[in-house]
């Protein structure tokens, strides 16, 4: 009988190498892949924060240049933060809120006293309407120009 000998470069690869090359493989595409979701994912909150900044920073200056309303009737509604601004696609007026205002009782700021003190500090908070980013606020204090 006689005998075929294989070439050198023949040999090929066994299945166990295969099978190592394409577990390799996938688990770097798997790392790849998750890297980029985190990276959409963030990207996403981060539009979402830089809205909620911009439209905060609109609606201090809308609420600095509304109207000052003495502190014995103020309350939350006294002042509109959406008053002039124009929010973003998908933003509605209910994703910016006055959360508190409070009055100058002459050592701090508390509670509207009885007499107005002149001074206000009022809290404005806005949401991202798809909830990707976290709650941003801006405290605004307001002085009666008289």
């Amino acid at each position: 009988m006689h005998r075929v000998q294989r070439l050198r470069g023949e040999s090929g690869d066994t299945l166990v190498e295969v099978l190592m090359a394409v577990v390799i493989i996938g688990i770097a595409f798997v790392g790849l892949l998750a890297g980029l979701g985190t990276a959409i994912k963030l990207s996403a909150t981060h539009r979402g924060q830089s809205s909620a900044d911009v439209v905060l920073v609109s609606a201090a200056e809308s609420v600095k240049s509304q109207t000052y309303v003495p502190c014995p009737g103020l309350t939350t509604s006294s002042y509109n933060p959406t008053l002039g601004v124009t929010l973003p696609s998908g933003w509605s007026s209910s994703n910016v809120a006055i959360t508190s205002v409070k009055g100058w009782n002459g050592s701090a700021f508390a509670t509207c006293p009885a007499t107005d003190a002149k001074l206000e500090l009022i809290t404005i908070q806005a949401t991202s309407p798809d909830n990707q980013a976290s709650v941003e606020q801006v405290d605004v204090v307001k002085r009666n120009p008289a």
